[in-house]
């Protein structure tokens, strides 16, 4: 009987030292899965494996733990606490003694970023600016006055200051506003399934009181928004931001461009 266990040690023993030894460890029509890649061929595999922009990640892991999984053998790649994402869990599905299929999947969570003092930069900003334009409209969620979380779309959401954003809200009565008053916390999303760009913005909100603040939200809202409410009879709503957490994009070695900032607390 195949030594499957043994073999799943071999396999990553071999991914961790470049993989010189694959080739005869895969059938020749070996699959590979894993997030939005679906792979055929021993050579296909091989490339995913090895090549330059994805076999360094294999290269940096600590592969451990193999262990039956059902009719497959589980193994693990422990990721150093330098890299964005935890780690793998490969499934390995033998044929003949020959690794036949290989699922790939992330282990949760993804590490944190390093925190960083909370400064919008300009890709941020721009972000949030043409969210709507780009048809990739912002949630906000709010806590109502029942104590019921409420996640609503925000087209108007804009950047309001390097530590702030605002919303222009039409019903100065609505559920938001009166929420807020008792509640001011909220967290804000932003995703772009494309790029996989995907950012929450958490802060304190509050009603802006003054006229050139609530001209300013008024003004710069999307003009799709401005038209629902022509007679400007709405109110701006800023938010304080005291986190944003979230990626650029995602890579085979994980999330790309993350940030993690935190509001500098007053010394």
């Amino acid at each position: 009987m195949t030594d499957e266990i043994g073999l799943a040690k071999q396999f990553g023993q071999s991914l961790k030292t470049g993989g010189r030894d694959l080739p005869a460890l895969l059938a020749e029509d070996a699959t590979f899965m894993a997030l939005n890649v679906t792979l055929s061929g021993r050579d296909a595999v091989l490339q995913r494996l090895t090549g330059k922009d994805t076999g360094h990640v294999y290269r940096e892991a600590a592969w451990t733990d193999a262990a039956r999984h059902g009719e497959a053998v589980r193994i693990t790649a422990r990721m150093p606490d330098s890299a964005p994402q935890a780690g793998y869990i490969l499934l390995l599905r033998f044929r003949d003694g020959l690794v036949a299929g290989i699922q790939q999947q992330s282990l949760l969570p993804a590490r944190p970023a390093p925190a960083t003092a909370l400064r919008l930069t300009p890709e941020l900003k721009a972000l949030v600016n043409d969210a709507l334009a780009a048809r990739h409209p912002m949630l906000l969620a709010y806590v109502d006055e029942t104590g019921q979380p409420v996640v609503s779309f925000r087209g108007s959401t804009q950047v309001f200051s390097d530590t702030q954003l605002a919303i222009w809200v039409r019903n100065d009565g609505g559920g938001l506003v009166r929420s807020i008053a008792r509640n001011p916390e909220v967290a804000l999303m932003y995703r772009d399934e494309d790029k996989k760009a995907t950012y929450q913005f958490q802060g304190r909100a509050w009603v802006a009181a003054d006229a050139r603040e609530r001209r300013q939200v008024y003004e710069a809202a999307h003009k799709v928004e401005r038209n629902h409410d022509f007679a400007e009879l709405g109110v701006a709503v800023i938010i304080d931001l005291d986190r944003v957490e979230g990626y650029a994009g995602l890579s085979p070695a994980g999330q790309v461009g993350r940030v993690n900032m935190r509001r500098e607390e007053a010394g």
